[in-house]
């Protein structure tokens, strides 16, 4: 009971982290270089990485660990920064990720062992799938006129938070390696 606890802690403060990032600094950037762009849509959206990377060594139980924090910044989205996102995305978003993971895993059996240092193959692999779901899951659920164009902005700005929250985590940990002695 206490590993799920911790483990709900940690994956919820890295998903609100991740989101307070991207709303806080990476929007605005957007916003200011972009105009252009749909808010709905972030170029840069890192998030996604901490959904691929939970579901990946959680499974079907990270769904549940994301819930809360998903909908708590939903939350602040909607009601906080006057965006119009549908009550059904939080859950799409998680969904899609787990399917994207799940069809990596049929489709390339080409998981790695959990701490391998090949996973980041198959989470980029996995987190392009789980974008491409996403993406269709959530302009159906906008009821968006362009389609193709909005989920091509999903899967731009999932991959790149994918791999910008990667390359965080990658010197996140040579950080504590060096001043902690991990």
């Amino acid at each position: 009971m206490r590993d799920t606890l911790t483990t709900f802690v940690i994956v919820s403060i890295a998903y609100i982290i991740s989101y307070a990032l991207t709303s806080g600094f990476v929007y605005p950037i957007q916003t200011t270089l972009l105009p252009n762009v749909s808010e709905k849509t972030g170029l840069l959206f890192l998030p996604h990485g901490v959904r691929i990377i939970a579901m990946y060594y959680l499974g079907w139980r990270a769904m549940f660990q994301l819930l809360p924090a998903s909908y708590l910044m939903w939350f602040l989205s909607v009601y906080g920064n006057g965006l119009d996102l549908g009550v059904y995305q939080p859950i799409m978003s998680l969904l899609a990720c787990y399917v994207g993971v799940k069809l990596a895993e049929v489709l390339i059996d080409l998981r790695p062992h959990v701490l391998d240092l090949a996973a980041w193959k198959f989470l980029i692999i996995s987190g392009v799938f789980g974008s491409v779901f996403n993406g269709i899951g959530l302009t159906a659920l906008q009821h968006e006129a362009q389609f193709h164009w909005n989920v091509l902005g999903y899967v731009i700005g999932d991959v790149a938070g994918l791999f910008a929250s990667l390359f965080l985590l990658l010197y996140l940990f040579k950080f504590l390696r060096h001043y902690k002695g991990i």
